[in-house]
């Protein structure tokens, strides 16, 4: 009679972060995966258009699309201050309903309970997302001052070549 040891299978969680990229980020943002991750969270906060006029034409960036549980926990540890709820990149539109400013798949939502609830204000409807202290999310007045996540691919390195030579006059 042979015995053979016995293996369990044991159930990994999937890692919390995800694996680095090779490139690199602007300054003031913060790696998380093959992205780099800005956060305004200064006292003055900002609509949720003037918040995606930021990130593009200043940070060269977007506002942030979220695509799991761990992405909102980073941004919600990178948002230290917590002045004001944060602006996401996910907005309805009136034709094709809810989708990511940068256009990839809204396959994870993290909506607050009751949300979203296309309450109406005095000022418009609520066709923008902001994410609370605790993560989750809420539809929202998109004229109403919130901080914001902006959200880039990280940039490729490229080595640096010196090239050292003469110039002649012939």
């Amino acid at each position: 009679f042979t015995s053979f040891p016995v293996r369990t299978a044991l159930k990994l969680n999937p890692p919390v972060t995800p694996a680095p990229g090779e490139g690199t980020c602007p300054m003031g943002f913060w790696h998380y995966g093959r992205y780099c991750y800005f956060v305004h969270n200064g006292k003055q906060g900002f609509s949720w258009p003037e918040a995606r006029h930021y990130c593009l034409l200043v940070k060269g960036a977007d506002l942030a699309s979220v695509h799991s549980r761990a992405e909102v926990e980073f941004i919600r540890n990178i948002n230290y201050t917590k002045y004001h709820n944060v602006w996401l990149g996910l907005t309805r539109d009136a034709s094709y309903g809810w989708g990511w400013t940068d256009l990839s798949a809204l396959a994870f939502t993290n909506w607050a309970p009751g949300e979203p609830n296309e309450a109406f204000h005095d000022v418009g409807q609520e066709n923008c997302v902001e994410m609370y202290e605790d993560g989750t999310w809420n539809d929202n007045n998109c004229f109403q001052k919130r901080g914001f996540a902006c959200k880039v691919h990280q940039r490729k390195t490229l080595p640096l070549t010196v090239c050292y030579g003469f110039i002649t006059q012939t």
